[in-house]
């Protein structure tokens, strides 16, 4: 078993014997920080910009050969041991206190055939999958994915346009453990769409922010909801995430409102948790 921790920046790294760090975007970094790089083996690491951590993610397909692996992020991973939460820096009490010994993982394996992040939607006003991601992004990349899907897979077509017009929630931040062949299976029919999609509409994503550009990974975590979704026959968990959050102000202020929370609690006062 692998779980492979994206990092595209120096921080403080976890690893151990199932966390295993891996360099992301490697084939263009000025500095190459650790042992294990995307930029070996059959890789698509230069595409990085626009597939974010998915390049990882290709990585793990080609050139991996554990019974199962996984992918977290160096700000996001899973939390087995408690609910979602955020802390400020990695402790030296990190995979006993969050849960990442083997034989504990292991054990989930034997139930699950698939851990993914609890499901999540827009937090306000709950829409569909589509229309919040209408909200956030370009929504002719969608549509273009849903035509590329309708092309390769007909039949797959109308549990995509379901599954992504009427569910409003889906598993976000392209975060997964899963055996082997259904991590295969699963980037083996992701990918087929993705490089299509690519095709299609690179050269205008080119032309938008850094933020923007990373299309290919926002479409990937709608696209898991859809997978799950042609596979029902997978048993599968879903993990309350860990966030970690170095920005100082950032943390003063979650803080804040984590300390205010518990006053109103306190004294039993109801208030809207997303306001």
């Amino acid at each position: 078993m692998k779980i492979f921790v994206c990092y595209h920046k120096k921080e403080l790294v976890i690893e151990n014997d199932i966390l295993q760090p891996i360099q992301v975007g490697s084939a263009l970094a000025k500095e190459l920080f650790l042992p294990l790089t995307d930029n070996i083996g059959d890789e698509i690491s230069a595409l990085n910009p626009y597939y974010s951590e998915l390049t990882a993610a290709y990585w793990i397909y080609k050139n991996v050969q554990e019974d199962i692996v996984g992918l977290c992020h160096y700000r996001r991973f899973f939390n087995f041991k408690n609910e979602e939460t955020k802390i400020h820096r990695i402790s030296s009490d990190f995979v006993q206190k969050f849960g990442y010994e083997k034989a504990h993982i292991e054990s989930l394996m034997t139930d699950y055939d698939l851990i993914l992040p609890t499901k999540k939607g827009a937090k306000k006003h709950p829409v569909s999958l589509y229309d919040f991601y209408k909200k956030e992004h370009y929504i002719s990349d969608l549509d273009i994915t849903l035509d590329v899907i309708k092309e390769k897979y007909p039949d797959q077509y109308q549990t995509a346009y379901k599954t992504l017009h009427q569910q409003t929630k889906g598993y976000y931040a392209n975060m997964l453990i899963a055996r082997k062949e259904i991590f295969d299976q699963a980037a083996a029919w992701l990918f087929d769409i993705l490089f299509e999609v690519q095709k299609r509409i690179h050269k205008d994503v080119l032309k938008r922010t850094p933020y923007q550009q990373r299309v290919y990974g926002f479409i990937s975590e709608r696209l898991m909801s859809v997978f799950v979704a042609l596979h029902p026959e997978l048993r599968i968990k879903e993990m309350p995430c860990l966030m970690i959050e170095t920005d100082e102000k950032k943390w003063r202020k979650y803080c804040l409102h984590k300390f205010k929370q518990k006053i109103l609690n306190l004294f039993h006062i109801k208030k809207d948790k997303c306001a």
